[in-house]
């Protein structure tokens, strides 16, 4: 298939700290003579706010689920290379700014209805139509309109040239959901979720998990010559405190984790009946402060707080060696990442001479929500202490997700704590949400026109580089300005009972599970 001069693979790479027991790779999982049947039983430490692909709120978080229930046209291979998933094919026109996609035929979505152009155009048209409100909308931000050639063929036309087009179609806003499905549910789709993936739908029990069985009709085929998935079903379980993940999986009622902490690593590794998993991605663990009233609208209390925190201290008693002290959320295994940016430096002095300067009243007292997650609290309660060092009282609020969420893009906080899975499949994945001039996440509610336009050009800039160099611009720029205090990224594993066969992961971590099977033991 055709491909334009620029180039959107990636290979994904992780590193792993010397003197500690070292994962498995996914290969310790694989097997030759797959066997049918059984459910796997999977753990997940965020619950979906919505399984409409273009409706929620953690991206990557939320394709552990969406995964099993839906596909793309394309997706990505386990090196971060894309690949034909509902389209076999695409071209590009001569100036680089209009796709064209070959259709699988003979595809169905689970409630019968065929998958084709039409149903292909419905869901992009929708994703990107500022009616429909979707917090992913802005991934698919450079597709002018969508054109049905005949049923089998589709051709999206682009704005601009761009660097992110076809990486954005194979992840969770370029999902293709039944048309039938949408129109008959409304806005309660996102609870009766359709799709073509290889698992259907059966429950969604709130706070507890979500239920799916195999899809009879899905099109993959097994080694055996037989239609894909292995599984009879999967069973996805909400559980947010690790102590209890590592109960679960070390008893055998959960068959495989989503990530574990680190200090949980070596456990894994000693027990017979476990396999440690490297993971391709890991979490960037941030601080936003709220920009948009008092105390944080003031610079000068910003830059106290980044001088205030002693991240290389936080970062190796948080991850004991699988991390790396970052100067914003973009991984060191990522393209965009620039080593020459400045982290800001642990200095107590300063940042009681800045809480000096900005007077309006001292000891100032704050409220900094997080997540009710690890390694969440244990973070917050070292910047906690910290801060109390340089003569801040700041309260740590607890919160379910569903209720962080809301309150943050509300601008109904003080300081809050944020983690991201990453690297993405590209950069304008983390720029463009967070810090673009339409950001669906921009938690500090900063306006910076510079930042701005340094975001939307390097997403429609197709030569790498240059791209490179104008993420560097925004991130300068970011740090310049203090409206975030990023704290480190830190390596991932996950635990699998080594009965699970076969077990793939997806460019940002998720599971990919329809050519997973069970052992007998």
């Amino acid at each position: 298939m055709d491909k334009p001069a620029f180039d959107r693979r990636r290979v994904l790479k992780t590193g792993v700290a010397a003197g500690i027991a070292i994962s498995a790779p996914l290969s310790a999982l694989a097997a030759d003579l797959p066997l049918r049947g059984g459910t796997l039983t999977c753990s997940l430490d965020t619950q979906p706010k919505s399984l409409d692909p273009i409706m929620g709120d953690a991206p990557t978080s939320d394709r552990y689920v969406l995964l099993g229930l839906y596909e793309g046209l394309l997706r990505f291979d386990e090196k971060g290379n894309l690949e034909p998933a509902l389209a076999v094919s695409w071209t590009w026109n001569g100036d680089n700014t209009a796709i064209t996609f070959k259709l699988r035929r003979g595809v169905v979505f689970h409630d019968g209805t065929p998958f084709d152009a039409e149903a292909a155009a419905f869901n992009l048209r929708r994703a990107i139509d500022p009616a429909t409100n979707a917090p992913r909308r802005g991934d698919l931000a450079d597709i002018q309109s969508v054109d049905v050639i005949d049923a089998s063929t589709l051709r999206v036309n682009l704005k601009a040239t761009s660097g992110a087009a076809l990486a954005s179609l194979a992840v969770e806003a370029g999902m293709i959901s039944s048309p039938t499905a949408i129109n008959k549910f409304g806005a309660d789709f996102g609870r009766n979720p359709v799709g073509t993936g290889p698992f259907k739908f059966v429950e969604w029990i709130s706070g507890t998990g979500v239920n799916m069985v195999r899809n009879d009709r899905y099109w993959r085929m097994g080694v055996d010559k037989k239609p894909l998935p292995y599984l009879d079903g999967i069973n996805m379980r909400f559980i947010t405190s690790t102590a209890v993940k590592m109960v679960e999986v070390k008893s055998g009622n959960v068959l495989l984790t989503d990530t574990i902490t680190p200090k949980d690593f070596d456990e894994v590794t000693a027990n017979k009946a476990l396999v440690l998993v490297r993971n391709p991605v890991g979490i960037a663990q941030w601080v936003a402060f709220n920009t948009t009233k008092p105390p944080f609208n003031n610079p000068a209390i910003r830059a106290a707080f980044n001088a205030a925190i002693d991240r290389e201290g936080i970062m190796k008693a948080i991850t004991r060696g699988f991390g790396k002290v970052t100067p914003t959320l973009i991984a060191p295994a990522d393209w965009a990442y620039d080593n020459t940016l400045k982290v800001p430096a642990y200095d107590p002095a300063r940042a009681k001479k800045l809480l000096a300067q900005a007077g309006g009243g001292m000891p100032l007292t704050v409220t900094m929500s997080i997540i009710q997650r690890d390694p969440d609290t244990q973070v917050a309660q070292f910047i906690q202490a910290q801060l109390r060092n340089v003569g801040v009282d700041m309260k740590i609020e607890v919160l379910e997700r569903q209720a962080f969420v809301p309150k943050v893009l509300g601008y109904q906080y003080e300081v809050a704590m944020g983690r991201i899975n990453v690297p993405r499949a590209d950069p304008d994945h983390v720029f463009g949400p967070f810090f673009g001039a339409q950001a669906s996440q921009n938690w500090a509610g900063f306006k910076n026109s510079a930042i701005f336009d340094a975001v939307d050009l390097a997403r429609r800039e197709s030569n790498q580089a240059k791209r490179k160099a104008l993420y560097s611009q925004a991130q300068r720029l970011l740090l310049e300005q203090d409206y975030y205090a990023f704290l480190f990224f830190r390596d991932t594993r996950i635990a699998a009972n080594r009965r699970v066969k076969n077990l793939k992961l997806d460019i940002g971590g998720a599971w990919l599970l329809a050519d997973a099977w069970l052992s007998k033991a």
